[in-house]
């Protein structure tokens, strides 16, 4: 089996670890009642995605208010852990 191994300069012998992102923006007509709407369909969404698979240690979905309408670039993104 070849690993094409981009990111990192060793090959693992064990499990790798990765986090998937996805962004999702959203235009919502109203309030945040709307919003929240919108939320737990995606919640739900994300829950029939990730039922049953055993590769999914961890989901969780949350969603914040947007400024602008300029498109994030998810691959140059940086997140921390606080």
């Amino acid at each position: 089996m070849v690993l094409d191994c981009t990111r990192c300069a060793c090959i693992r012998n064990g499990p790798i670890k990765c986090r998937g992102i996805v962004v999702i923006d959203y235009d919502i007509e109203g309030s945040f009642l709307e919003a929240a709407e919108e939320q737990t369909k995606l919640q739900e969404a994300i829950a029939g995605i990730v039922k049953g698979n055993k590769r999914v240690v961890f989901h969780q979905v949350d969603m914040k208010e947007r400024r602008g309408d300029q498109t994030p670039d998810i691959k140059s993104m940086k997140f921390r852990n606080s």
